[in-house]
């Protein structure tokens, strides 16, 4: 009588192979799916500047006479508008890791009592 215990190494070999397939998937799939989530991430970061940045120019007393004002990022950091990410005080862009966005430009307009802030994209 042939008394078989566990399994025989093709049959190992096979049920590695499938585990090893899924994980791929498994990997690929989330991989794109955070790549994804960092444009929504910096269109996020965007929105939150530009409603901090329309506060601080409320604080300007010489927006209303000039008309419109550029700023950049760093002045309404440095004016308690808006907290850095680090102890330096920058900005990470969230679609790089390395760069930040504390020399984003933000057109600030006064035009009858209000206050509209744009972020100047740079070509």
């Amino acid at each position: 009588m042939n008394n078989k215990k566990g399994y025989s190494i093709p049959e190992m070999l096979v049920v590695i192979g499938i585990l090893g397939v899924v994980t791929f998937i498994v990997l690929l799939s989330t991989a794109n799916a955070f790549k994804d989530n960092d444009q929504e991430l910096y269109n996020e970061k965007e929105k939150l500047i530009v409603h901090q940045s329309e506060l601080y120019a409320k604080t300007l007393s010489n927006l209303e006479q000039e008309g419109y004002m550029i700023v950049t990022l760093s002045d309404v950091i440095k004016a308690g508008y808006f907290v850095a990410d680090d102890d330096e005080g920058n900005v990470i862009d969230p679609r790089n890791s390395k760069a930040n966005l504390n020399g984003m430009k933000i057109k600030l307009l006064y035009n009858d009592g209000n206050i509209k802030a744009s972020i100047i994209k740079e070509e």
